[in-house]
């Protein structure tokens, strides 16, 4: 029996795989940030008058993975992450204002994280580790003759250092909201070396594995196992939306230019109608004031629960996830679960969208594509119908149990 060590912050790819290795009886252990077990101190400060509140909808929400024996779970840079969730909650009306400290108490976190793993190597057979948290584990388990798997769930960093540069001066109105990434000397070395010690990566899509090919790394290591989605949670409507409501396109996510925000913000401003809306649900990253032209164009939502997300997605006509880089987003499956038509690009999603059949894999960058797709989506509800049919069809074969087991299988070498 091959007993593994996994390190993440909370990764959900990496909690459903510690669920299924545990049910193996294959876990050695799973390293990561806070989590709430539920213990006395923890009931007793989620029922203070002021702080329980804050807790509850911050910290308290970070429960280790359903189905997994808490004991396994093994928590290091606690006093940091508690920092970090303090800080983005009290700066969450300006993110600008706070995001340099809030950066530095993650990058402490995930060091607490990573040398607090490395102590545990000596026990496991191998060591699954997500990027960022993987290297001092990784040199142990070198050392010591382990197997070493680094889950890595977007595209290499060098490719994405030289697709925003160009983007940037593709669209330089639109720069200020593209991705940050600090000293990226310092950031590219901390992942070039986490790549060197691993023996096998695993990727989300076959998009990611092509950004790892294209910067010398050999195909034979790296590994594609699509994410998934729970089926029984997010589920189709169960009756059709009433005949006056309005064509609702919905987008779930970070709003920020990764994620495309200005081709859907361009292609919706000319596809718009009197009967549509734009629905825009999750939180603007740095530099969202270059989205002040668009505003009255859509209504924003900030945040919403995650037991929440089955309805929202049910109240939409068709969800569109134009993204510039994504390893391989849930909330595609999630959407496509619910039996919601989507319009993906081929940088991530496409590997679980069929084109034509359950909504359209546009080209990146495109905003005319995404108007021509919105446009005949509004204008044939019966095809709507029939690819969201598809879509939940499709979409019950991408199951998180789906992505466990054949990861759980990679790691024991099945």
């Amino acid at each position: 029996m091959t007993r593994a060590l996994l390190v993440s912050l909370s990764a959900p790819e990496m909690d459903r795989l510690a669920v299924e290795l545990g049910v193996r009886g294959a876990l050695q252990g799973l390293v990561r940030r806070y989590a709430n077990k539920r213990r006395w101190w923890e009931r007793a400060v989620a029922r203070l008058p002021f702080l329980g509140k804050g807790y509850a909808g911050t910290l308290g929400r970070r429960l280790p993975p359903a189905g997994l024996d808490a004991g396994l779970v093994i928590e290091a840079g606690v006093l940091a992450d508690f920092a970090a969730a303090m800080v983005n909650r009290a700066g969450r009306h300006h993110s600008d204002a706070v995001l340099g400290l809030s950066k530095w108490l993650l990058a402490a976190t995930e060091a607490s994280v990573a040398e607090a793993a490395s102590r545990y190597v000596v026990n496991a057979d191998c060591v699954v580790g997500s990027y960022h948290v993987a290297y001092p584990a990784f040199r142990r388990a070198q050392a010591l003759g382990r197997r070493t798997f680094l889950n890595y769930p977007i595209a290499h960093h060098r490719w994405q250092y030289r697709f925003y540069a160009a983007q940037a001066q593709r669209r330089p109105e639109f720069a200020a909201a593209l991705p940050r990434f600090g000293d990226v000397d310092r950031h590219a070395a901390m992942l070039d070396r986490e790549i060197e010690l691993a023996d096998t990566i695993l990727v989300g899509s076959r998009f990611v594995r092509d950004t790892f090919v294209s910067e010398g790394i050999p195909a034979e290591r790296l590994h594609v196992i699509p994410y998934g989605a729970d089926p029984d949670r997010f589920t189709p409507a169960v009756e059709p939306q009433a005949g006056d409501q309005p064509f609702r396109v919905l987008f779930v996510g970070q709003i920020g230019e990764r994620k495309g925000m200005s081709y859907l913000l361009d292609a919706y401003a000319a596809f718009r109608k009197p009967d549509t809306e734009l629905h825009l649900v999750g939180n603007f990253v740095g530099g969202s004031e270059v989205y002040e032209r668009y505003r009255g164009l859509y209504r924003h939502t900030a945040h919403v629960p995650q037991a929440q997300l089955p309805e929202l997605f049910r109240a939409a006509d068709v969800f569109v996830l134009p993204s510039l880089v994504e390893g391989m987003p849930m909330v595609v499956v999630e959407a496509m679960a619910c039996g919601v038509p989507v319009i993906v690009t081929p940088h991530g999603p496409a590997d679980v969208v069929r084109d034509g059949v359950d909504g359209y894999v546009v080209p990146v960058c495109d905003s005319e594509a995404i108007l021509d797709r919105l446009e005949r989506m509004y204008a044939d509800r019966r095809q709507l119908t029939q690819m969201g049919r598809a879509a939940r069809e499709h979409a019950e074969r991408w199951t998180w149990q789906r992505y466990a087991t054949a990861a759980a299988d990679l790691v024991q070498g099945r």
